[in-house]
């Protein structure tokens, strides 16, 4: 399409409006350019705030080259204002005559200039140039960093312990947790309340859509990736969450560093998973973040200059904001949820907006995150070397030798697990720190009522929570050798008499689902309880004419029954029917 040239006087002002009136085609280049439809609607108001729009505008001018750009700014210095041409080639003298017309005609056609008839006259709109002058504010708010002083608002790690604490209300809960894959929200509440503020934050507003939030997924798709956890679909098409308690076992009973290598290889699956191609990026992300010596920076700035050939992850830049949201969500925030990543946010100066300030988030690596990054800037290709980590095998006896040099890093830094740091007081409340082993936190999540502190587990035991844990399939005597193992102290007496008082009270009776056969007289019944064949299906008396039945004996029961002349009524009686029977003979 030919530049359209318009009757511009050299000494008057021009605006968007008077632009648009003197021809409703001028502006349609511009329209384009900032995504605005000149067709339809107030094509001045429009334009005038989609230029305004500071994170879209700085995409498009970005796209410009720096000779390009450096024209823009020069016209910026008149805006509104036609400018000869002649003014640029005297301003440009580095620059040919025949470059400034192509550079010139670049920008007219994309729609950055308007040109005059009168003397090739040249016009950057007024609009232009607000916006160009608060681009250093926006840069400043979009890549700012703070020093290393500045302390963690999150400091992350949480990730073990939540997952200890799902898979024991799984194991407690069990058989049956969800209806067709979402947790009930009743059940689903009891679970959130025995979680860390990242995993419950927000999960409200997520269950009133029958939806997980995405760090309940994290943990979900965790155990299921170490196969502990199985969804299972009864004959109803009703699922369920079962536990595989000896695959959890052989989790939580490996070392530290194959636990976290576990875990972290299910994050990179997953990331993987969210877009094909980015562990490169991810790697080159490490590497980056360890450059900067421990100072804090927005995840805009870590995604710009992590950025490489190899990945398919790209920064936006007409939508900055969204890649650092994508950046944020899919690996930073997940990454601090296992501990190599810590956050924190600081109120910022917003001279592109009208707010005075708004908040930004910070991120930068941990001790164990540093740890993880030295290693890969070890390897010779890092990121064929993170990309292994989705193609481990979580129970291969080859690790220690493949993750050797990563071991050993973080060993260096992972804090020791403790033994016999368990402390269970007269009143049967109980603490133990954080770091002991993850079998003890475990079982005590299993039999306790439990809840987590900065640096501590604590709980109690209760009849309720004790009693709970018998229902799921629990051993006492494993709680009890647990308690002689792993105490600083033996605990007092009187904890452990509870403790039995509570165990004695479970298991005395029992329910079964039975079927009964009622008879018109006991002769009747006495008949029927003496078929041998019958011997795996009758259970005994429990009336002079009436037995108990097991229901999976019912068909064979009642063909006999036809045979005998002693036909029953169709299906199965009961209630007011059955009642009457018994006690009044036929009703």
């Amino acid at each position: 399409m030919l530049n359209k040239r318009l009757p511009l006087e050299v000494d008057e002002k021009y605006t968007l409006e008077k632009i648009y009136a003197l021809d409703k085609t001028a502006l349609n280049k511009m329209c384009w350019l900032f995504d605005v439809s000149g067709w339809v609607g107030d094509v001045p108001r429009l334009l005038r705030e989609a230029i305004f729009h500071i994170p879209r505008f700085a995409g498009v001018y970005q796209a410009l080259n720096e000779e390009e750009q450096s024209i823009v700014d020069f016209l910026c210095d008149s805006a509104g204002i036609p400018v000869p041409i002649q003014q640029i080639y005297e301003k440009f003298t580095d620059f040919s005559m025949k470059k400034v017309d192509t550079l010139v005609g670049n920008l007219l056609k994309q729609g950055w200039l308007l040109e005059g008839e009168k003397l090739q006259t040249l016009l950057v709109l007024p609009e232009i140039k607000k916006t160009l002058d608060k681009m250093s504010a926006f840069y400043y708010f979009l890549e700012a960093e703070l020093p290393s002083s500045h302390s963690a608002t999150f400091s992350g790690g949480q990730y073990l312990a939540d997952l200890i604490e799902m898979a024991a209300f799984i194991y407690v809960e069990k058989p049956k947790l969800t209806v067709k894959k979402f947790i009930a929200k009743s059940t689903l509440r009891r679970l959130m309340s025995r979680l860390s503020e990242m995993v419950s934050n927000n999960w409200e507003e997520a269950a009133d859509e029958n939806l997980y939030t995405s760090t309940m997924r994290m943990l979900l798709g965790g155990l299921q990736e170490i196969q502990a956890l199985q969804l299972v679909v009864d004959k109803g098409e009703h699922c369920y969450y079962q536990l595989n308690v000896e695959k959890w076992d052989d989790f939580v009973f490996s070392s530290a560093s194959h636990r976290l290598l576990a875990i972290l290889s299910w994050q990179m699956t997953r990331i993987n998973y969210h877009k094909g191609g980015s562990l490169p990026f991810v790697a080159s992300l490490f590497k980056y973040a360890a450059q900067v010596e421990g100072c804090w920076r927005t995840g805009a700035s870590l995604m710009m200059e992590s950025i490489v050939a190899e990945s398919t992850v790209l920064f936006s830049d007409r939508d900055p904001f969204s890649s650092e949201e994508w950046l944020e969500s899919t690996v930073l925030e997940p990454m601090m949820y296992l501990g190599l990543f810590e956050k924190t946010t600081a109120e910022l100066p917003t001279g592109w907006r009208k707010e005075e300030q708004m908040p930004r988030n910070f991120w930068r690596l941990t001790p164990l995150g540093l740890s993880t990054a030295e290693w890969l800037a070890e390897e010779k290709d890092a990121g064929k070397a993170i990309n292994q980590l989705i193609k481990i095998d979580t129970f291969s006896k080859e690790l220690d030798i493949t993750f050797l040099a990563l071991f050993d890093k973080w060993r260096k830094v992972l804090p020791a697990e403790l033994e016999q740091q368990l402390i269970v007081q007269p009143d049967l409340t109980f603490f133990v720190p954080r770091s002991t082993q993850p079998y003890l936190l475990w079982m005590l999540s299993v039999f306790g009522e439990t809840q987590i502190q900065d640096y501590v587990y604590q709980g109690a035991f209760t009849r309720n929570s004790v009693l709970r844990a018998l229902k799921g399939g629990a051993s006492i005597s494993d709680l009890f050798a647990l308690i002689q193992d792993h105490s600083k102290v033996l605990p007092a007496e009187n904890v452990l008499y509870n403790l039995q008082q509570w165990v004695a009270a479970y298991d005395r009776t029992l329910f079964s689902r039975a079927m009964i056969l009622a008879c018109d007289n006991p002769e009747m019944a006495t008949e029927i309880l003496a078929q041998s064949k019958f011997s795996k299906w009758v259970i005994g008396l429990v009336g002079p004419q009436t037995l108990l039945i097991r229901p999976e004996g019912e068909g064979i029961i009642r063909k006999w029954l036809e045979k005998k002349n002693w036909v029953p009524r169709p299906g199965v009686v009961s209630g007011e029917r059955l009642y009457t029977w018994l006690t009044a003979g036929k009703g």
